[in-house]
């Protein structure tokens, strides 16, 4: 039978029982009509799985005993930082959740010249959510986290990752194939930065490329966002190596 997973707060398991609260505890009981005896992934958000058998269940809380811990279950070797313009609706909330299902262990959104948004963080409680949601979905133990909404500059002036990629088509621009044959090892940090759906300026990849950003296409035809960000970071995992 298929394993469902669950989130545990850290806080709720010494590994070697686990107790599922709120929301995790009524599904079990309700949704799901789990029984005692039964088999969980209990994920802690922070990438540790447990493997649970169910002991108590009712709808406010759940127990069960740990029967195998499991370190750092379904999440990548490399590192990978995804910074993404923020985009008009609900758009957002699927690059959220798809960058999540892929793997990446932070998201962050941010405005530029061209954002046709203005940056806003009333939306930072309902990323955050969906990130929970398609962590547990894709069977990954860590929940990446998505920053508050910040300026490109700031994105390109910060230190995160040894591999740093900006999604542009330009004249410096090089193919993946040309980046593929740079890289030697799969334990990298990597952030790449896509968007927004202005584009960007030519002060903002000359400010990029400044900063140690590699400029590499995906191709002549011009894609929304989202796709360019699922494009790229499945090219990116499939480059450095997926899972440990």
């Amino acid at each position: 039978m298929h394993k469902r997973s669950f989130y545990v707060s850290p806080d709720n398991t010494d590994g070697k029982s686990v107790l599922l609260k709120g929301k995790e505890a009524h599904h079990l009981a309700s949704v799901v009509r789990s029984k005692p005896g039964d088999v969980i992934f209990a994920v802690d958000g922070c990438g540790t799985c447990y493997s649970v058998e169910l002991t108590e269940i009712n709808t406010k809380s759940v127990k069960g005993r740990v029967l195998k811990v499991l370190r750092g279950f379904g999440e990548p070797v490399t590192e990978v930082t995804l910074a993404a313009g923020i985009v008009k609706g609900s758009r957002f909330d699927w690059i959220v959740e798809k960058a999540t299902e892929l793997g990446v262990k932070r998201i962050i959104p941010f405005i530029s010249e061209n954002s046709v948004v203005s940056g806003s963080n009333n939306k930072l409680t309902r990323w955050r959510r969906i990130a929970m949601s398609a962590m547990k979905q894709s069977l990954r133990s860590a929940v990446p986290e998505v920053t508050e909404v910040v300026p490109l500059t700031r994105v390109l002036t910060g230190r995160t990752g040894s591999v740093r990629i900006i999604a542009v088509n330009s004249p410096v621009s090089v193919d993946f194939n040309q980046l593929r044959a740079r890289q030697t090892s799969a334990r990298q940090k990597v952030i790449v930065v896509v968007g927004p759906e202005g584009g960007f300026t030519q002060q903002e990849v000359d400010e990029a490329v400044d900063q140690s950003f590699i400029p590499v296409t995906l191709g002549q035809r011009r894609l929304r966002t989202e796709t360019a960000a699922v494009t790229v970071l499945s090219i990116i995992f499939n480059m450095f190596g997926e899972m440990r």
